[in-house]
């Protein structure tokens, strides 16, 4: 069995690092830019839905996204809950890349399902070192875990 958690520094745990760094500051960025002109953000994302719209349920959620793209940013940068978050990431990537390809804006699409694809790869090959947070979680717990003598019966 493969461990997730490696203390070596090799080329895939560099490379997982490096991605995922690299998408934590798209989203980043991505979250910013929409937070910073909140206005325009939601003037443009209320114009894809009418009120007959099957898909009308997604305007109410609309001025949450930024703030969620935020702090997902934030965890996966700092690599903290990394799996819980990527599987959530990858959730609302599909329903907004579903929400866009039936609302026609098929570009908006492809750029969800890019961003979907790196967040799939990252979460079927992840693995903690010494660049995430997850790493030193799981090492001060077993480190603890050592030192608690264990009583006998």
């Amino acid at each position: 069995m493969q461990t997730i958690y490696n203390s070596k520094t090799n080329f895939s745990s560099i490379t997982y690092a490096f991605t995922r760094i690299a998408l934590g500051t798209y989203l980043l960025y991505h979250s910013l830019q929409s937070v910073m002109a909140i206005d325009v953000y939601l003037t443009n994302g209320l114009t894809y839905f009418n009120d007959h719209s099957s898909l009308s349920f997604l305007s109410y959620i609309t001025p949450v996204i930024p703030f969620m793209e935020f702090f997902l940013a934030v965890m996966i940068l700092s690599g903290l809950y990394t799996k819980i978050l990527l599987q959530w990431a990858v959730v609302i990537g599909i329903v907004f890349m579903l929400a866009f390809h039936l609302l026609g804006d098929l570009q908006a699409a492809l750029y969800q399902s890019y961003a979907v694809a790196i967040k799939l790869c990252l979460l079927f090959t992840i693995r903690h070192n010494k660049f995430s947070l997850d790493y030193y979680n799981y090492w001060k717990a077993r480190k603890d875990l050592q030192i608690i003598p264990q009583r006998r019966r």
